[in-house]
């Protein structure tokens, strides 16, 4: 005898811009037993026309479902708008993949415009993480003043924030919710001139468990995040105290119609401090002496 399929139905509501709405999930599970899969999702707005459909297929296969789809939604609170996050995950996945996420909000932000719903929009394709959300937050930077003597004007701008695994340690990485084009950005562009030549890169919090092993070793400890310098050996031994600081790091962002992926890609250097001595690495030996192999 075949599984028998059980269909339900589930509903999110949110305010946004003091408008309702509303995500409705629809379900299929298999009686008897705890499995269930999304086949089909609505956002839907005040006036019940349907902001975003999206279906999926479901298999069934020795009486389980072959894939298993997961939907979620929530709302978000930022200082220029506010919003709806639909959150995804396919089972079986990737390891360390944090599914999938899209934004849908208010162009040019909730205060002027947010009663028009024409202009609650999706912020682009899914971004496709691997790593995790850790929610959305307020960012602020002075930037350089155009003419000397100007007082630098503080700017302030929404971010989702992610902690990307880079390979040997994670970064929090934020995106830039652009209000104003509806759409999403990497929140930091930097450059820097090197004794390679110019390299796009930039600072990021850095969170990173460490494994040393229980004997001496020593790194190459550079002045500046540039193998132009000449580095010190610094001996780490088994009672010495290696604290992390921040990472530099080379972002690469893809996006097409369909999906945003993001990652580190290139040469990346990190910022320690070993027993009071503070400067640069970035070999694999170096990230394994101080006991960040390299993993996943």
């Amino acid at each position: 005898m075949g599984a028998k399929v059980v269909a339900s139905d589930r509903t999110q509501e949110f305010i946004v811009a003091q408008r309702k709405y509303r995500l409705l999930i629809h379900e299929q599970s298999i009686e008897g037993t705890t499995e269930k899969t999304v086949d089909r999702w609505e956002l839907r707005d005040n006036d019940d026309h349907v902001v975003r459909r999206e279906t999926y297929p479901v298999m069934i296969q020795n009486g389980g479902f072959e894939n298993i789809t997961e939907i979620d939604g929530n709302s978000f609170e930022g200082k220029g708008g506010s919003g709806i996050i639909i959150s995804g995950m396919d089972l079986p996945s990737a390891p360390d993949s944090g599914g999938w996420m899209q934004v849908f909000a208010f162009k040019y932000g909730r205060d002027k415009y947010g009663a028009d719903p024409s202009l609650f929009v999706a912020f682009g394709p899914p971004i496709y993480v691997t790593g995790d959300f850790l929610g959305v937050e307020t960012e602020s930077y002075q930037p350089t003043p155009l003419f000397q003597g100007a007082a630098p004007q503080t700017v302030m701008y929404d971010a989702l924030k992610f902690s990307i695994w880079t390979g040997n340690f994670k970064i929090t990485y934020p995106v830039r919710i652009n209000w104003i084009t509806g759409h999403l950005e990497p929140a930091w562009k930097c450059i820097e001139t090197t004794s390679k030549g110019r390299v796009e890169r930039c600072s990021y919090p850095i969170s990173a468990e460490a494994h040393r092993e229980d004997q001496p070793t020593f790194v190459r400890l550079f002045p500046e995040p540039d193998d132009g310098f000449t580095p010190k050996h610094v001996v780490i031994q088994p009672e010495s105290k290696v604290e992390f600081l921040e990472a530099r790091v080379p972002m690469t962002w893809s996006e097409d119609e369909k999906s945003i992926t993001f990652g580190a890609n290139g040469d990346m250097w990190l910022k320690v401090r070993i027993d009071g001595a503070e400067g640069w690495i970035h070999s694999e030996e170096d990230f394994e002496a101080v006991g960040l192999p390299l993993a996943g």
